[in-house]
């Protein structure tokens, strides 16, 4: 039946032909300014109304009113694409049916123009009310974070904000419509061919658009954000001072100047306790602990820098160290302070720690732009350490670890195809907050043990690669020993991911647009709200706009980690660490890192 209704607009008499270019025309608004349609504006209040639900962080009133302005728009999408249905196949099938039944009695066009008066005058009040119960939604997630939480007359600004973003973009969709109806018109042929004509052109449009999504829009978001948010031209921060130590790159003897190493090697390779510092603050004995890393003018390339790296473990004498850590860092080159304090105080210091900056953009921009970059990275930093580490003697060289956190963690994944791999190369891996793309953790999780789900999988009964979704389920491992041998049945190399139930790196994925994932069919977790569910569009745009605020909670939600870095560095490593021991740590490392700043500075974790 289609077919013949296709047949039919493309090959019509002239005077048919011209009546349904004139209607065609119409729609896309080429003869009058197009009148408020209803479906869009239903589909997009629901949507808009939709989008006010809770999701997995506390957003602020400009979060909430893009990801409502989003949704909307994409709603209202939605109905100018049922409504073109509608005018092009449906209804000479539909209408002709529906006047014999109703004997050709119409609705008075009067009764339209009232009907979407009605309706830009309810959905707003609607919405409004809506917003009360966001705003109660909103206070209880806050609170299940001990995040702060916003009024209503703060969250009433949602209204003019999404409100603004669905007309922003209502608007930049007719003057798509227009242009496309305009190359339609301005090809040359026979009026009966209007239609066919019309679907060319937007065949065109569609083309232009993906090639701009795919070759242009990348690189335009890099330069514009290499041009603003660059960390090349950050200057090093006043408060810090060269490393004295030799263990330090930039450091006396190291044939890297300091202040080259960038505004995010030179916080690393400054901050952290020297020798003397941990003494006095453990009471133990300790090594100076050893930090190399290679910035951005260290080397051409990737594996310039990753042997750079190399060799100032060979100057500081990392050979000799109890434990090895290689931390990938993430796109603006910011290690984890915490991370590497909590390391170093683990092993008083008889430790050395890797990294190397392969990039100036933050994170997100790079993941967008160019993830491909990061496993590079990643492949070159991990390999160039291994390789080294190999050649020395089994019985004599440190035991060597792997840390990521968020892009991290896809640096520090691509340098394996497997658990084989991963066996015949490392002592331990800990991953933090992995987004939902990384390959080997996508590849864990959906060959997970039948049974278990999706947000805490159990795969291969645990025996190497295990995840926990907070500090709590490691400290049940630890008492477990209810084994003949004592142990709790984690062999080595141990890998360990850790994914907050609340994080929306690890779960943003473009397959929430249109399939509801496994994590939301199951229960909830520690910190995310019940009363999150699954739709359309809707979720995706709720989880976009939870990124940006992933990492601006408390401590142990979202995508901030906290010292439970202290719980899956020490499961990693074994060595029987107690609870007296991870106690005792803890409160050594919040007292080391008082005096270091935030750990998450402006940029810093990108």
């Amino acid at each position: 039946m289609s077919e013949e209704v296709l047949e039919k607009h493309l090959n019509d008499s002239p005077d048919d032909a011209r009546a349904s270019r004139s209607r065609i025309a119409r729609f896309f608004g080429l003869r009058r300014p197009l009148p408020p349609n209803i479906w869009g504006l239903v589909l997009g209040g629901i949507a808009f109304a939709l989008s006010l639900t809770p999701s997995l962080v506390p957003r602020t009133w400009l979060y909430q009113g893009i990801a409502s302005g989003l949704s909307a728009a994409t709603g209202h999408l939605i109905g100018l694409f049922l409504l073109l249905n509608w005018n092009l196949w449906c209804r000479d099938v539909i209408e002709p049916l529906w006047n014999r039944l109703t004997g050709s009695r119409r609705i008075p066009a009067v009764w339209w123009g009232r009907v979407r008066i009605a309706l830009l005058v309810i959905i707003p009040v609607a919405l409004l009310l809506w917003m009360i119960r966001a705003v109660r939604w909103q206070q209880y997630l806050a609170e299940l974070m001990g995040a702060r939480s916003y009024t209503l007359a703060q969250f009433l600004l949602v209204l003019p904000v999404g409100l603004l973003v669905w007309a922003l973009f209502v608007a930049i969709g007719r003057a798509v419509s227009a242009f496309a109806g305009v190359l339609a018109t301005a090809v040359p042929g026979n009026n009966s061919r209007y239609g066919l004509r019309l679907l060319a052109s937007w065949g065109a449009v569609a083309i232009a658009t993906v090639l701009i999504v795919d070759f242009v829009l990348p690189g335009t978001i890099r330069r514009v954000t290499e041009q603003f948010f660059s960390v090349s031209s950050e200057p090093v921060r006043p408060d810090l001072v060269k490393p004295y130590a030799s263990e330090r790159s930039g450091g006396p003897g190291s044939p890297t100047e300091w202040e080259d190493l960038g505004a995010y090697g030179t916080r690393f390779t400054a901050l952290g306790l020297y020798k003397d510092q941990l003494e006095d603050l453990t009471g133990r004995p300790s090594k100076e602990p050893i930090r190399a890393y290679a910035g951005m003018d260290d080397g051409d390339d990737d594996r310039e820098r990753a042997q750079h790296v190399v060799s100032e473990l060979q100057r500081t004498g990392a050979e000799e160290r109890k434990a090895l850590l290689v931390a990938p860092a993430t796109g603006t080159g910011w290690v984890n302070p915490t991370t590497a304090q909590a390391f170093e105080l683990m092993f008083d210091g008889d430790s050395a720690i890797a990294s190397a900056q392969y990039s100036d953009v933050p994170s997100a921009v790079q993941f967008v732009t160019d993830r491909d970059r990061v496993e590079d990275y990643g492949r070159e930093l991990i390999t160039a350490v291994v390789d080294w580490w190999h050649t020395l003697p089994e019985d004599a060289r440190p035991k060597l670890y792997i840390y990521g956190e968020s892009l991290g963690t896809t640096a520090a994944e691509s340098a394996f195809s497997g658990i084989r791999d991963i066996a015949g190369a490392v002592d331990g891996m800990l991953l933090m907050g992995p987004p939902n793309s990384n390959e080997l953790h996508r590849d864990f999780v959906s060959r997970r043990d039948p049974g278990t789900s999706e947000a805490l999988p159990e795969y291969s009964g645990g025996m190497t690669v295990r995840f926990a979704e907070n500090a709590g389920d490691i400290t049940a491992w630890r008492h477990e020993l209810n084994r003949e041998d004592g142990s709790d049945g984690w062999r080595s190399p141990r890998v360990l991911y850790l994914q907050h139930p609340s994080d929306p790196v690890v779960w943003w994925s473009p397959d929430l647009i249109l399939k509801r994932p496994d994590w939301l069919k199951e229960d909830a977790g520690f910190d995310r709200t019940p009363t999150m569910t699954w739709m359309p569009f809707v979720t995706f745009w709720q989880v976009t706009l939870d990124l940006p605020r992933a990492a601006k909670v408390p401590d142990g939600h979202g995508h901030n980690y906290g010292t439970s870095v202290i719980d899956g560095l020490t499961a990693v490593v074994g060595d029987g660490w107690t609870d007296d021991d991870i106690s005792r740590l803890r409160g050594e490392l919040e007292e080391a890192m008082s005096t270091q700043g935030p750990e998450k500075e402006i940029g810093g974790n990108g």
